[in-house]
């Protein structure tokens, strides 16, 4: 092909993208030709830290399709769910953190495999898909089953997979894309934050002041928890903390880093969770004294820590081991098992109904948006609301009186 024709490929939009851990990438769209084979377009997207290594892969990209005799047909073999799927999932796998790949593999192997993967590409019509969507949502809808509670996770999977089937050129179009998805009633009544009320979180502080603070591990687990419900930070921000990240002097945290399921340091959720979270002077003379047993511990032990909230065992503290000696705890002091998240929600709502603004809520608990924060806890603020019937009150009987 003349060098001037293949030059003319290249021409193309770049553009730039932020990506959550405030990093920057390059993407554009490029034009390759018509397939010989298919008579179709044929289009890719190049993604790549600059512009220029977008450039320079877009030419292989270009080259690479002439090489193959200006053709993808090749691809047209992918004729099974199953195949496709994990041609996705190899592409897929590598874009995101850990613990999205985790819960993402997880419910491919759970419920979307189950339900399409035996399915020959060619048979996977809009009202079969449509058929299987509608009995999934009246298995939850009728309370027969929790499994499919979040059928609309499947449903988006699903037509994300097939939409990359079309962009490979195994499928000439989506047929989950015009699939409705129907209304799910369950999923609206369940409660979906779980946090202690004011008479619960009493009773649980005071069973846990009772414990024999003695024992360390009865001190460690004490302090990890009055520690998350005085900060409202994720527990794996918390269990990767160092030493270093918690200004004592000043009473700030400084929120930096997180763990993944795999016990290893990641960036925070997104940008907005790099956060500093003031504290109050209580939680300061408790991470104090926390702070001073655990060097005697470590010391016994013949180390130094510089690990928060350090098992001595591991490098850093596993959350589910952590989390079943919670449940323990919730069920001696005959209080709601919240988990560690509940915490997270009882602190929203603690300052909420104390009249903090949900600007700065959104700023203390790390979320993207202020939207996000109103969504989620808005509901939670009832004694606000009573105030505001009240001042209400107020105001119109001065109205009247004056």
């Amino acid at each position: 092909m003349p060098a001037d024709e293949l030059e003319r490929f290249s021409i193309m939009k770049i553009t730039e993208h932020k990506k959550k851990d405030g990093t920057t990438v390059y993407r554009a769209n490029i034009y390759l030709g018509i397939d010989r084979v298919t008579g179709k377009d044929v289009k890719t997207s190049i993604t790549a830290r600059t512009k220029k290594e977008v450039k320079l892969k877009a030419k292989e990209a270009e080259i690479d399709f002439i090489q193959n005799g200006s053709t993808r047909f090749r691809e047209t073999t992918i004729k099974t769910y199953k195949e496709l799927t994990e041609l996705w999932w190899e592409s897929y796998k590598h874009t995101v953190k850990p613990n999205t790949e985790y819960s993402v593999r997880k419910l491919l192997n759970n419920h979307i495999l189950p339900l399409f993967g035996s399915y020959k590409l060619d048979k996977l019509t809009t009202p079969l898909i449509q058929n299987i969507v509608n009995k999934l949502a009246e298995k939850t809808n009728k309370g027969d089953s929790e499994a499919y509670l979040h059928y609309d996770r499947i449903h988006a999977l699903n037509k994300r997979i097939l939409q990359y089937g079309v962009t490979m050129q195994a499928i000439p179009s989506n047929p989950a894309r015009d699939v409705v998805l129907p209304r799910n009633t369950q999923k609206a009544k369940r409660q979906k934050i779980k946090h202690f009320d004011n008479i619960e979180l009493k009773t649980f502080l005071d069973y846990l002041d009772n414990l024999d603070s003695n024992r360390y591990r009865y001190f460690y687990e004490v302090t990890l928890y009055k520690f998350l419900l005085a900060t409202g930070c994720r527990i794996n921000e918390a269990l990767a903390m160092e030493w270093s990240d918690i200004d004592l002097d000043n009473a700030v945290v400084h929120i930096t880093k997180t763990l993944n399921y795999r016990l290893e340091i990641n960036s925070p959720k997104s940008k907005s969770s790099y956060r500093d979270i003031d504290i109050d002077p209580k939680t300061v003379s408790m991470m104090k004294q926390y702070k001073h047993r655990q060097t005697k511990e470590a010391w016994i032990l013949g180390r130094t820590e510089k690990v928060v909230f350090s098992d001595f065992i591991h490098e850093y503290p596993n959350n589910r081991t952590l989390q079943a000696r919670l449940k323990i705890h919730f069920n001696r002091a005959q209080v709601p098992d919240i988990g560690f998240h509940g915490f997270r929600h009882t602190h929203a709502s603690l300052l909420l109904n104390a009249g903090i603004p949900y600007k700065e809520l959104q700023h203390r608990l790390g979320h993207s948006t202020l939207s996000m924060t109103m969504d989620i806890y808005s509901h939670l603020s009832k004694e606000s609301a009573k105030k505001a019937v009240s001042i209400f009150e107020t105001a119109l009987n001065n109205i009247k009186s004056s």
